[in-house]
């Protein structure tokens, strides 16, 4: 793989973000998805490719994640109870993969969060779930034509972009730039009293 391009742990770690999925018992699985792929775009030929066939070629790889993902979580069922794991490790174990899973996977993905002034100037929303504060970025970059025509990971930002992202953003560097812009009300609603007293 090219130094150029970004490593697999960055991909990974973006992946798991954009997604909301723990991918560190898969990570030389992904990986390997990751360098093939990288693999596979260096022995092309350089042409222009549909928007259509890059999306079509990135379901079918986020459909190999998630079928690593869940031959992953079927050898651990299988393998729970084998070996030296006690009746009671094993509960306590599936007890924090439960709560670990509950809480972090479901907030992340459905949870409504504050959205900063410069991120509303481009959604036009004030509150939105993560993932929809994704899928909504990416509507406004197709629908304004925002990907670089040589380098489509790439994103040339317009006007409204740049006060988030800065000139130009690639796909990966997109999800840290957007945490920055997300706040959770929770956080928000309980520093608000405090600003209130010393108006007063």
């Amino acid at each position: 793989m090219p130094k150029n391009l970004d490593s697999p742990k960055r991909i990974r770690y973006a992946l798991q973000e954009l997604f909301a999925v723990d991918l560190e018992k898969l990570k030389k699985k992904v990986n390997k998805l990751i360098i093939q792929r990288f693999e596979r775009l260096e022995e092309l030929p350089t042409k222009k490719v549909d928007a259509q066939e890059l999306e079509e070629n990135d379901r079918k790889i986020a459909q190999q994640l998630q079928e690593a993902f869940i031959e992953e979580n079927k050898k651990s069922k299988r393998n729970v109870g084998k070996g030296k794991i006690t009746k009671s490790k094993e509960k306590s174990i599936k007890e924090k993969r439960k709560k670990k899973r509950g809480t972090t996977n479901n907030l992340l993905a459905s949870k409504n969060l504050l959205l900063s002034p410069k991120l509303q100037n481009i959604l036009g929303e004030t509150e939105l779930s993560r993932t929809q504060v994704v899928k909504k970025i990416w509507d406004y970059i197709k629908k304004h034509n925002l990907q670089n025509p040589e380098d489509k990971r790439e994103i040339l930002c317009d006007g409204l972009m740049k006060p988030v992202f800065g000139k130009k953003v690639t796909m990966f560097d997109m999800n840290k730039l957007l945490s920055k812009h997300l706040y959770n009300p929770d956080d928000v609603l309980e520093q608000k009293p405090v600003e209130n007293t010393h108006n007063d």
